[in-house]
């Protein structure tokens, strides 16, 4: 690494420890892991679910990487479950090379149905244990990678119903102009992973006037969340959920 790349890292390493999202150390101890459950959605694709508290209506959406694990949040699963049911949804087109996995079109308003179609079937499920039915707006979408991307253009395409968001480990910088000013915006990256318009992003959206965090991964590649990752995705949803500043 050059002298102009360590002094980069060096500052956004100092940034990043005086961000609340890596004061690992207040966060509360983790629970048991929750069950994770495979729910048929009618029409559509399974989806995985981490039920939340009975009383709760907030409803977290998970939307994978390009060819990815729909089960990767599975890490930080029970930190999830403090703030609502997390809903992880499948992408929209198989991946020919990658037997049960998925990808993600272009189809927003396809998305934003099958968004309503999973919310349903897990209200439905809930129903069943006499657990309060899920909200239909005012959502959590939180994607990693390709689902990022998605993430983003579902909250400039509808932002009254995505108005928390978390951008994790995007390939592209996110735009300030289309995201609306009345929504909360995390951006996350690995500390082991391209960072640096993450990063820069960041800066740009809070000068747009957009709601901003940003926060790392540690020790985290890409296609990874890292060995901190219930203390990191705590600290993020924390954020989001509380107005902690």
């Amino acid at each position: 690494m050059n002298a102009k790349g360590a002094a980069l890292g060096l500052v956004l390493a100092a940034l990043v420890a005086a961000s609340p999202l890596s004061a690992v150390a207040d966060t509360p101890p983790a629970p048991p892991e929750p069950p994770i459950v495979t729910l048929v959605v009618p029409n559509d694709r399974d989806v995985e679910v981490v039920d939340g508290p009975r009383a709760s209506r907030e409803v977290l959406l998970y939307f994978h990487g390009f060819c990815g694990d729909p089960l990767a949040f599975r890490t930080w699963s029970a930190t999830a479950a403090r703030f609502g049911t997390l809903i992880s949804l499948r992408g929209d087109e198989a991946c020919p090379d990658a037997p049960g996995r998925s990808r993600w079109g272009y189809d927003h308003e396809l998305a934003d149905r099958r968004v309503s179609a999973a919310i349903a079937a897990v209200s439905a499920m809930r129903a069943t244990k006499g657990e309060a039915a899920l909200r239909a707006n005012e959502l959590t979408a939180i994607g990693y990678s390709q689902g990022a991307r998605r993430v983003e253009w579902l909250a400039a395409r509808f932002p009254k119903r995505y108005v928390r968001v978390a951008l994790i480990a995007g390939a592209f910088k996110p735009s300030p102009e289309p995201l609306s000013r009345r929504g909360r915006f995390l951006i996350m990256a690995g500390a082991w992973d391209n960072r640096k318009h993450l990063f820069d992003a960041s800066s740009e959206l809070a000068r747009a006037g957009l709601t901003v965090r940003y926060g790392e991964l540690p020790r985290a590649r890409h296609g990874e969340y890292g060995p901190n990752a219930m203390q990191a995705m705590h600290a993020g949803l924390e954020w989001l959920f509380n107005n902690v500043p």
